[in-house]
């Protein structure tokens, strides 16, 4: 591509600092992994939402930067530690508290997929079957990765981890995973959405949606976040993966807005789910019939959602 090509490229992206409410909260080195978009998530949800926006986290891949390093910290919101089982309980108490003050206050719970899907989710489908006010973004990438590569309930079918592992007893986690961002729809809060990184302007859109819908009510953001380490690809691979896993219909941009779906981002000529796993060590081992069985899986999943947004335009 020349230079004259990428420049007129690049000014037709979406211009996603329109989005940008204040200056980056967070300090330039941080303790993510080199090439993490998890660094990049949390520092996009910062932008968006605002220096105000207030953090509850848990133990995670997120916790030593939201934690800060001894008597230091790397960012200048608020911050809430608490456990795995107490994230959208703790969330909760904090937003009730600045109601009872009259006060308005931006609660944002940020996880990753083993405490969503896994250890917090009671407590985060109470939150939502309460339709607490707050924003609870997970942030999934398919696994314990902070804590050795175990599998999760986030963890994809064939996919090799440390407790999933290939060889002569297994050849990857033997089962789906948890349809997460459909589960939080059928709670019927105000607002569900996917993201990735890949598409900021759609994201940045659906951080707006959440300000203003969390002042009525429950809003979950599911965000596929890729993990160099745990997925095993190069560290520059990490937003090409995301349009993989959005061009194959793997992980489809929609919301619900007040429990009606619809497609955020179409493709139009879906890629084989193939073009996704060649890219990621964790499927190299899948064979035909491994990648045959995700296939329709994933097809199987994109119908689903595919009626439930055709259903809401014909009805318009």
């Amino acid at each position: 591509m020349t230079t004259t090509e990428t420049v007129t490229r690049f000014k037709k992206l979406p211009k996603v600092t329109q989005y940008y409410k204040n200056e980056d909260q967070f300090t330039p080195g941080v303790a993510f992994c080199s090439g993490c978009t998890l660094e990049h998530n949390v520092r996009f949800v910062s932008r968006v939402l605002g220096k105000d926006a207030i953090f509850v986290g848990t133990p995670s891949c997120s916790a030593p930067v939201l934690n800060g390093a001894n008597d230091g910290a790397w960012h200048r919101h608020a911050h809430y530690a608490c456990t795995m089982t107490g994230v959208a309980s703790s969330a909760t108490g904090l937003r009730r508290a600045f109601l009872k003050a009259g006060k308005d206050a931006t609660i944002v719970c940020f996880t990753g997929d083993g405490c969503a899907m896994d250890v917090g989710f009671q407590p985060l489908s109470g939150a939502a079957e309460r339709n607490e006010k707050i924003i609870y973004i997970c942030y999934d990438n398919e696994g314990y990765m902070n804590t050795g590569i175990q599998r999760s309930s986030g963890t994809p079918l064939g996919a090799s981890t440390s407790t999933t592992q290939v060889g002569s007893t297994g050849q990857g986690k033997s089962t789906g995973s948890k349809n997460m961002p459909m589960v939080m729809a059928m709670h019927d809060i105000p607002f569900v959405a996917t993201a990735t990184l890949s598409h900021l302007d759609d994201y940045a859109k659906k951080l707006d949606k959440a300000r203003e819908f969390c002042k009525e009510g429950f809003v979950y953001l599911h965000v596929f976040t890729p993990c160099n380490v745990g997925w095993k690809t190069p560290t520059d691979a990490s937003i090409e993966v995301c349009r993989a896993a959005v061009k194959t219909n793997y992980f489809p941009l929609w919301e619900a807005d007040h429990g009606r779906f619809r497609m955020t981002y179409k493709t139009k000529k879906p890629h084989p789910v193939e073009d996704l796993t060649s890219l990621l060590g964790k499927f190299k081992h899948l064979d035909g019939a491994q990648l045959a069985a995700l296939q329709a899986q994933v097809d199987k999943r994109f119908h689903v959602l595919q009626s439930l947004c055709a259903g809401f335009t014909e009805g318009e």
